[in-house]
């Protein structure tokens, strides 16, 4: 039984850590824009706030999954996403240090140019976009700051959304659903991971002795499938014809995305820590929950 904060504590990612870690610990979640009880609002950027709050609630563990990760608005606004995903995490983790608070970054595939996988924990980063060196330099900030600190690195996620664009993954069921004959990237090789599965994989690595947690981790299913297979999946489970979807041979956003960062769970793995699920499955589950 710990106690843990789990900031970005409204978002896809969050809500799975709470729900999932407050099964076996206290949480306290955190949030900003959309934070209502029980989840207690706090500005990231707001450095008393974020020391008295420490101070008030005496965490064992702070997860911190607030961030700006959608590349193409950290491409647009480079000061932004600076400040939420570097000063903030850096700013963190040295109060968590003073406090002796483990603290757990989550980080993302996307520090790797996607050129020689798959990765391992220990391989050098090299980002092809802003959002992805933002997080590259939270990560050296971080265990820089303190190197008993814990760095998760997860790929793009999916799970009970509250609305389907928010997540990469269902935002291509909106699309679908729009547009039969919608087009889809059949470039970028891609591992959609259940939020359910980082939260479950988290719950057991915190369970583990405290020199087990240093370091940075890999989190991440090993389904390959790019956005034309995810869609393809999609649409079988809305009950929608697939003939119409096409496939995109060439890569098509303004932030420029990496072909393949599959992430190797090597450390994890070692420990016999692992929580799978079947994408095709899952993502019914996930779809049944929105009407169309």
């Amino acid at each position: 039984m710990k106690k843990i904060v789990v900031t970005g504590a409204t978002g896809l990612l969050g809500r799975a850590l709470v729900k999932v870690l407050s099964q076996s610990n206290t949480v306290i979640g955190t949030g900003f824009r959309r934070a209502a009880p029980p989840i207690e609002q706090l500005d990231l950027h707001d450095q008393t706030a974020i020391t008295a709050f420490l101070d008030t609630h005496q965490p064992e563990v702070l997860v911190h999954a607030a961030a700006e990760r959608k590349p193409d608005i950290c491409e647009n606004d480079h000061q932004a996403t600076m400040a939420l995903n570097v000063q903030a995490a850096e700013f963190l983790a040295s109060q968590c240090k003073k406090r002796h608070i483990q603290f757990v970054l989550i980080s993302t595939d996307y520090v790797f140019d996607g050129q020689s996988a798959p990765y391992t924990e220990n391989d050098a980063t090299s980002p092809v976009n802003f959002y992805g060196q933002s997080k590259a330099h939270a990560e050296l900030a971080v265990l820089a700051a303190c190197p008993e600190h814990t760095v998760v690195r997860v790929p793009v996620l999916y799970g009970d959304v509250e609305y389907l664009a928010e997540s990469a993954v269902t935002i291509i069921a909106e699309q679908v659903i729009k547009d039969r004959n919608s087009a889809h990237d059949d470039w970028a090789i891609r591992y959609p991971t259940h939020v359910e599965d980082i939260a479950l994989t988290l719950n057991d690595l915190l369970a583990q002795p405290r020199d087990k947690q240093c370091g940075t981790f890999h989190i991440s299913n090993n389904q390959l499938m790019t956005k034309y297979a995810m869609a393809v999946e999609i649409a079988k489970a809305l009950a929608l014809d697939t003939q119409g979807l096409v496939a995109l041979p060439e890569p098509s956003q303004t932030a420029t995305r990496p072909y393949n960062c599959a992430l190797q769970d090597t450390r994890l793995h070692t420990m016999g820590i692992k929580h799978h699920r079947d994408f095709a499955t899952a993502i019914a589950k996930v779809l049944s929950q929105h009407s169309h």
